[in-house]
């Protein structure tokens, strides 16, 4: 029986083989009952295995270039490297459980916008935020946290201006609302906000620049969102160097955030504070 079933194997593997070069390094041979005959089988196809390597070794060789210093053609272009495909950024999802995702651009120069998922299978993903404006804020150099999403409304910061603007989720690029004055460049920046609906307001990270371009003043602060205008900032914690990451609780009657000072940085002595929000906010 094992005879057989080595016999069965090779016409097998020679029949799936006779198109290629390899059949005809295949052994077809009877099963005899004895061990000489088993001994020449593998000692033909250790013969061939050599070969197979040798080959693969010259061709190896063959694709093989030698060049100066500084001139050798590498497969890592500069495309690669510089970030030439799409970047994904942050997730929300609207109150209609529609996904949403920050999408940099390289193809225009880096921009992030918003992009809402498509409406129906095979419809393209559809692009929120305005041709003229980018979803991105410099706040503390690194950045982060540019946009917020609650139920249907949108607030982002842009970032020619460093301004927040309010838009709604419920069509593709809608008009937008300016939520923070105008100080005449990106002198004041936003990030990390939440929504606060008991007041109707969005609390988030501010740091001002209008003073000093070197040692901005960072505070926590609250936007109103349905004001009828633009409004200064509402100051919220103020007195440290730095803040990041303000939560409201469920009931809004809470406020958590991290704070740091100089010369620390976060992971070095960071403190969680919470406090209590007034009943006039």
């Amino acid at each position: 029986m094992v005879f057989g079933a080595i016999a069965a194997l090779t016409r097998h593997q020679s029949s799936l083989c006779s198109s290629s070069f390899y059949s005809s390094c295949l052994v077809h041979w009877r099963p005899i009952r004895t061990r000489k005959s088993r001994n020449v089988l593998l000692k033909r196809t250790e013969q061939h295995s050599c070969r197979t390597m040798a080959s693969s070794t010259e061709a190896a060789n063959q694709l093989k270039v030698t060049a100066p210093y500084g001139s050798w053609k590498s497969p890592i272009t500069a495309d690669i490297v510089s970030g030439a495909s799409k970047r994904l950024g942050g997730t929300a999802v609207d109150g209609q459980g529609r996904l949403f995702w920050l999408e940099s651009r390289p193809t225009e120069s880096g921009r992030a916008v918003l992009v809402r998922e498509a409406e129906k299978p095979g419809d393209e993903p559809v692009d929120v935020t305005p041709k003229d404006f980018a979803v991105r804020t410099t706040a503390q150099e690194y950045g982060g946290g540019a946009f917020g999403m609650s139920r249907d409304t949108i607030v982002f910061s842009n970032y020619k201006d460093q301004r927040l603007y309010k838009q709604s989720t419920n069509s593709g690029v809608s008009a937008l609302v300016p939520l923070t004055p105008d100080y005449g460049g990106p002198v004041v920046s936003y990030a990390d906000g939440v929504f606060d609906p008991r007041f109707d307001r969005f609390i988030t990270v501010m740091e001002d620049r209008r003073a000093s371009s070197t040692d901005a003043t960072t505070t926590i602060v609250a936007v109103g969102l349905n004001n009828r205008e633009t409004q200064e900032p509402q100051v919220l914690v103020s007195g440290n160097d730095f803040y990041a990451f303000p939560r409201l609780d469920f009931e809004g009657e809470r406020i958590a955030w991290i704070e740091w000072s100089h010369p620390n940085m976060p992971w070095d002595k960071a403190e969680l504070w919470v406090g209590f929000i007034s009943e006039n906010g």
